[in-house]
């Protein structure tokens, strides 16, 4: 219901003139739009008796709103004016008698907050994801019964005309199931721009809900069996005896995304380690490392190394020139033996100087660009397996002097 203050007669600039009777209006809060880095979307809704005519009403707006963001829509009624005082007066020429409603919405900086919190519960071949949404309100008053929404995927510059969007956006149905899992490629097409306005989604949570001014509160944001594929990695150049890194990249099938936010992580109900979930939007695939793993042994090893030098004359333009060449040769061997009694995924990258040419590899890799490459392998049960390759660098320097 509209909350109605008493009238409040306001004098003209003239005295002479007669004094108008403006009417001081108090909205209820109906819908609260959350973003996360703290701007708030705040709707307004209320009905009031008003006849037909032209009236002025004052409305009463929190100190922190943002009164360029204002915007009052009424049933019936048009604003030929409105005064940017502490409250705005609205002058209002009302069409018809009866009910009206009064929408009013508006911006607010630093009024609540929010973020994901994750459980995450490792099985064999899916993980269970549970996401609540902690939310602080930091305005000045508590918020009874409001519906709440969630954005999520904010950018790092909020707009004010995306937030304005955000809190008048119509619900979007959703998407279709997202894809299967390839066994090891995990690269799914991205999902649909469903429930998205723009860069944002917009979650909005079933039923109303209490904010207490200055508390934090914890509700259940989604839950979803997910998944997911265990990959192990390991970079050699970096971690030459090891260890290989558990990785485990889950499939989001739900029609929303995954907002980043803190995780928990457990196998077997055991508290593994915490964990950063990056944003994962519908379709698509969440990387997880899980931390280090003694599965697998690895070790990366300099087998052979070989240099030699040859004197160049080279001629006659310009006069002769003597140069040396330097002809160097690595070799290295990637020794792997699995532990586990199951097959497993493993991805190996290597670093090579920009000026390698690589002469041999055996297995060849997935992938090679000017200075890495990268193999993909499964193993099988205590498998035992390695990795060589050499490569070449040939470097010449003048030993002319010059006089």
């Amino acid at each position: 219901m509209l909350s109605l203050c008493m009238p409040v007669v306001l004098a003209s600039v003239d005295s002479s003139q007669s004094v108008e009777a403006t009417t001081a209006i108090t909205l209820p809060v109906d819908s609260v739009t959350i973003y996360p880095d703290g701007l708030t979307a705040v709707k307004q809704m209320g009905s009031l008796d008003v006849t037909e005519g032209t009236h002025k009403f004052v409305v009463n707006v929190p100190e922190g709103a943002d009164a360029r963001s204002l915007l009052l829509a009424v049933s019936n009624a048009t604003v030929d004016g409105v005064v940017y005082e502490t409250d705005p007066i609205y002058t209002l020429n009302i069409s018809s008698p009866g009910l009206q409603s009064f929408d009013l919405s508006y911006l607010m900086d630093n009024a609540a907050t929010w973020e994901p919190r994750y459980d995450l519960h490792l099985g064999n071949d899916s993980v269970l994801v549970k996401a609540n949404a902690h939310i602080t309100n930091s305005g000045k008053e508590d918020l009874k019964s409001v519906r709440l929404k969630l954005v999520a995927g904010l950018t790092p510059v909020v707009q004010p005309y995306l937030a304005k969007g955000a809190s008048r956006s119509l619900p979007i149905p959703p998407t279709a199931a997202a894809p299967a899992m390839e066994a090891m490629d995990l690269a799914a097409a991205p999902g649909s721009s469903s429930g998205t306005l723009e860069t944002l989604y917009i979650f909005e949570l079933e039923g109303r809900k209490d904010l207490l001014m200055n508390k934090e509160i914890g509700l259940p944001l989604f839950q979803e069996e997910a998944p997911l594929v265990r990959v192990y990695t390991w970079d050699a150049y970096n971690q030459q005896t090891g260890p290989s890194d558990e990785e485990i990249r889950v499939n989001n099938t739900l029609n929303s995304p995954w907002p980043t936010g803190n995780a928990l992580l457990y196998r077997d109900d055991e508290y593994v380690s915490t964990i950063q979930m990056p944003y994962t939007p519908a379709g698509t695939n969440a990387s997880i490392v899980v931390g280090p793993s003694a599965d697998l042994k690895v070790e990366r090893k300099l087998s052979d190394y070989n240099k030699t030098e040859n004197i160049k004359v080279i001629g006659p333009v310009g006069g002769n020139r003597t140069l040396k060449e330097t002809n160097e040769t690595w070799t290295y061997s990637l020794k792997i033996k699995s532990n586990v009694d199951r097959a497993a995924a493993l991805e190996v990258t290597d670093t090579v100087p920009e000026e390698a040419v690589i002469i041999s590899v055996s297995p060849m890799p997935a992938e090679k660009t000017a200075t890495s490459l990268k193999w993909k392998l499964q193993l099988l049960p205590r498998q035992e397996t390695s990795i060589n390759y050499a490569y070449q660098v040939i470097t010449t320097e003048s030993l002319d002097r010059a006089y």
